[in-house]
């Protein structure tokens, strides 16, 4: 018996009454040392309760991790033996103001340790008696807070994370590629053969494509704003506003119109010289590496070519659903052509992705039809390279997908914002804005929304921001 009994004492540590007391940590909330007689923690899952007709059982979705809720009974007291502190009313003084400056705090809690919290409203009562005299009791409760993760800041351009997902997606189609090719090629004079076919097809679309879609008077229409230089600019020097969200932007330059025209049609100039050269030099490739480099060197100074967006979009766009005419009896010449194929479409889709990043569209109807044909465009390079099985290409396109259609239900693509107005009569634009906005320097704003006839005749029905 007694030694089932020491063994029950060894095992619950009976013998040691104060050892636990050994893990408790000092406590306190933004550097105010306190004592603590009692506390509580809240932990579990956020669930969705889904439940539907004539089923006798839920379905739970666990939407992650809930909120941990901490409730902390403590006090404070005058000469305190257990922590150094000034007088009962300094240390309550303090402890309200470190609940009250409206940020975070770190909560060096007993048995839980540290943690970042954030005070709920109403979230500190002190509870002061006379029998307690000294000593002040108070209920503190937090909830653990962390930092700020998958919100949207604003207008941040989306152009500079396309681009450095296009180029992740342009180097590993293109060593996909060099490895599929060298694996099916028999003979280096065949996949030369194959390889020029296509490409000077190819080449015919893109220089039919740039004399149709480029010129130089886009480039100026891309540089000047609509707010100073009319509603048919899409720049943002001067100013632009766009009728989907509200939003606007400006950018200061110190140039004459004058000299920045001249400096617009000199560098669109040199652009498009720029670009033919590395067509011809495309056109005159011996291997797949130099074919491969010559590819993606083009799509380099298409997209970085100076020029409207709009007309950008139209060039990837056609050059996204090329298709060529060749056709080849042998399987391993079938092969390479669309090998091939699938290297241009997938490069011409992601540079369209990269456009769309920098677009600005005047109306949630534009940004809905950018948003479609984007989807369009990257769902035709998909099922190209899901044909090849080229899983890794696919997963990138996929998410290449998801980061355009968020970006233009940003720029108001799903129409959430906009309200059904209907006035008794045609008013001009300045006056409609007063009535709704109570500010006439929203007009702008209303006519990218509606494209009226013309600003002094806004219809009687129409869709525009709410507020």
């Amino acid at each position: 018996m007694a030694l089932i009994k020491s063994a029950l004492s060894a095992l619950l540590d009976t013998g040691k009454s104060d050892h636990w007391l050994a893990h408790l940590r000092p406590a306190s909330f933004g550097g105010v040392p306190f004592g603590v007689l009692s506390g509580e923690s809240v932990f579990g899952r956020r669930q969705a309760v889904h439940e539907y007709p004539y089923r006798e059982q839920a379905w739970i979705e666990d939407m992650g991790r809930s909120t941990r809720r901490i409730t902390i009974k403590g006090f404070l007291v005058h000469d305190s033996q257990v922590y150094s502190a000034p007088d009962v009313m300094t240390q309550r003084n303090n402890l309200v103001a470190v609940c009250e400056a409206g940020k975070t705090g770190t909560l060096n809690h007993p048995t839980l340790g540290e943690m970042t919290v954030s005070v709920t409203e109403s979230g500190l009562r002190i509870h002061e008696r006379v029998e307690n005299g000294r000593v002040f009791e108070f209920e503190l409760v937090v909830i653990e807070s962390g930092s700020k993760a998958f919100a949207i800041t604003g207008s941040e351009n989306a152009q500079t994370p396309h681009r450095k997902n296009y180029l992740t997606i342009s180097t590993v189609a293109a060593a996909k590629f060099i490895a599929a090719v060298k694996g099916e090629m028999r003979t280096l004079t065949q996949a030369r053969k194959v390889l020029k076919q296509t490409v000077e097809h190819w080449i015919n679309l893109a220089n039919a494509t740039l004399n149709e879609a480029s010129n130089l008077s886009d480039a100026l229409k891309s540089t000047f704003g609509s707010e100073q230089y009319g509603r048919y600019q899409k720049g943002d020097i001067g100013g632009w506003v766009s009728g989907a969200t509200g939003q606007r932007k400006a950018r200061k330059v110190t140039d004459t119109d004058t000299q920045l025209s001249k400096k617009i049609r000199l560098s669109a100039l040199i652009s498009r010289h720029n670009i033919s050269e590395a067509l011809t030099a495309l056109a005159r490739v011996e291997s797949i590496e130099q074919f491969t480099t010559a590819v993606q060197s083009v799509f380099i100074l298409m997209i970085d070519m100076p020029g409207s967006d709009e007309r950008k979009w139209q060039i990837f766009e056609t050059l996204s659903f090329f298709e060529p005419s060749q056709f080849y009896p042998g399987e391993g010449e079938n092969r390479l052509a669309t090998l091939t194929h699938m290297l241009l479409v997938v490069l011409a889709a992601s540079a369209l992705s990269v456009i769309s990043g920098g677009l600005i569209p005047t109306n949630s109807y534009d940004a809905a039809r950018y948003q479609k044909k984007l989807c369009q465009s990257l769902d035709n390079a998909i099922r190209h390279t899901g044909d090849l099985a080229l899983d890794e290409i696919y997963l990138l396109l996929l998410d290449r997908r998801e980061q355009g259609v968020s970006y233009f239900v940003k720029m108001g693509s799903e129409q959430g914002q906009l309200a059904q107005y209907q006035l008794p009569d045609m008013f001009p634009a300045l006056t409609v804005a007063h009535r709704l906005y109570q500010d006439a320097r929203r007009s702008d704003e209303l006519v990218m929304e509606v494209s009226p006839h013309h600003p002094a005749f806004m219809p009687p029905r129409f869709k525009a921001l709410a507020k």
